[in-house]
C-alpha cells in the first residue's frame, strides 16, 4: 500500500506538474490527497495532478518518488489505470461497479472528441432549456434521457434518428458529444446484455432558448435540480453535472 509520485515534468498552465497515484485503491489515494490539502478537482480518474511547488512536501509526507514511465506501469499493474483519448477527462471511476458483473468497472469520461468510441451501443441526448432538462418516462418505470440503441447504425446515425424522434424533421439542433460511460466487463454473467469486454454509452448535449418547444412534444421538462433527485444514481448523471463545471 504505497502512494507514488513522479517528478514535476508535465507543463500546463504556466507551471510543471506531477502525477500522484496509488498502487492499491482510489480510496487510499483520496485519503492521502485530502490529508495533504490537495483539492478533489485535481483528481483525473486514476491520479491527481499536483503542481511542482507541492512536490517536496508530498514526498516528505510519504509519497515515493518514481519516474514518469514507471508510474504508468504501476497504475497498469494495479488495475487502476483508466484509458482515455486526447481531450478527455475521467469524471468518475467505479471499480467493481455494483450494477455490473463481478470484477467489472465503469468509467465516466467527459470528452471533447467529435465522436464517441467505436464500441458505443447506446446514445443519449441531454437537451437543456434554461434550467430545465428534457426527460422521458422509461418503459420499465422511472425517468431517463431520450435514448436510442445504436444497433446496426453508427453512433452518429443513431443520434440522427433520435433527434428526429425528439425534435421532429428540420429541428436545427447540433449536439456536441458530452462524454460517455464505458463498461469494462472481463467475465460477463448470463444476463449481461452488452458486448464485452467494453461497451460505451454516449451522451450528447444541446440547448434551446427558454420559451421554445419541440415540434413533437416528446417527453417533459424538469428542473435539473429536481431531476438530480431521481436521476442522480444513473451511471451517466456525472456527465450532466459536468456541464455546470466545464463550459463548452
Amino acid at each position: 500500500m504505497t502512494i507514488w509520485i513522479d517528478p514535476p515534468a508535465w507543463p500546463a498552465h504556466g507551471r510543471l506538474w506531477s502525477h500522484l497515484v496509488s498502487d492499491t485503491s482510489y480510496a487510499e489515494l483520496h485519503d492521502f490527497a485530502e490529508a495533504q490539502g490537495i483539492p478533489r478537482r485535481g483528481f483525473e480518474g486514476d491520479h491527481y495532478d499536483v503542481p511542482q511547488e507541492r512536490y517536496a512536501a508530498l514526498v516528505a509526507a510519504g509519497a515515493v518518488e518514481v519516474g514518469g514511465k514507471e508510474i504508468v506501469r504501476i497504475l497498469q499493474r494495479s488495475g487502476l489505470r483508466v484509458q482515455k483519448r486526447k481531450h478527455e477527462r475521467v469524471v468518475r471511476a467505479v471499480p467493481d461497479a455494483p450494477w455490473l458483473p463481478a470484477g467489472s468497472r465503469a468509467d465516466v469520461i467527459a470528452s471533447r472528441q467529435p465522436e464517441p468510441p467505436a464500441s458505443t451501443v447506446v446514445v443519449r441526448l441531454a437537451l437543456l432549456r434554461g434550467p430545465d432538462l428534457l426527460v422521458l418516462e422509461r418503459l420499465t418505470g422511472g425517468l431517463d434521457l431520450p435514448s436510442a440503441p445504436v444497433g446496426h447504425l453508427t453512433p452518429g446515425g443513431a443520434l440522427t434518428r433520435l433527434l428526429e424522434v425528439v425534435a421532429g424533421p428540420g429541428h436545427g439542433l447540433a449536439p456536441q458529444l458530452l462524454g460517455y460511460v464505458r463498461n469494462t466487463v472481463p467475465q460477463p454473467d448470463a444476463g449481461y446484455p452488452w458486448p464485452v469486454p467494453k461497451a460505451c454509452f454516449a451522451v450528447w448535449h444541446d440547448s434551446i432558448p427558454v420559451g421554445d418547444d419541440l415540434a413533437t412534444g416528446v417527453g417533459r421538462w424538469v428542473r435539473r435540480d429536481e431531476a438530480a433527485a431521481v436521476l442522480g444514481e444513473r451511471h451517466w448523471w456525472p456527465l450532466v453535472t459536468h456541464l455546470d463545471e466545464s463550459p463548452r
